[in-house]
């Protein structure tokens, strides 16, 4: 790295000096000629002595040394937050296409190893029992038997 800064430091210098020649002399095109070559040559060399220079670049940690798990956590819960609030609209629209209006809706979901998403139990909460009933068998037979269905009503 120490020979690749003095390259640079030799070309700009070499640059520099060529300039104060060309200035202090008169115009010709040889003159231009040359300091153009010279420029190429010098710059060239930079790149040739920048290109064969080791650079030691910091490695990776191995594992998940490098990972935060304060950041891993935050995003988990708002992937599972998203998640849940996503199936909680799902479960408002299917009783909503059936006519039924909850005043609460809760979804339990579980978020597997793989990354997939199981509803695991449905909660609703209605005023009358005769909508209860209707949206218990809804969910019931819309959700299947692997999920929890929970219905209930406050009468008011």
């Amino acid at each position: 790295m120490e020979e690749a800064v003095q390259n640079a430091g030799m070309v700009c210098g070499a640059l520099i000096a060529a300039e104060l020649i060309g200035r202090l002399c008169p115009k010709s095109k040889m003159l231009g000629f040359v300091q153009a070559l010279m420029a190429l040559v010098l710059l060239a060399s930079a790149g040739a002595a920048l290109a064969g220079a080791e650079w030691t670049w910091p490695e990776e940690p191995a594992g998940d040394s490098w990972q935060n798990q304060e950041l891993n956590e935050y995003v988990e819960g708002q992937y599972a937050g998203a998640a849940e609030a996503e199936t909680e609209r799902y479960l408002q629209g299917l009783l909503a296409a059936a006519g039924l209006t909850a005043k609460k809706i809760t979804a339990t979901i579980n978020i597997m190893e793989d990354g997939s998403i199981v509803l695991t139990k449905a909660a609703a909460l209605f005023s009358y029992e005769s909508d209860a009933q209707r949206a218990r068998a809804l969910l019931e037979n819309a959700l299947g038997d692997r999920v929890e269905v929970e219905i209930g009503y406050d009468g008011s």
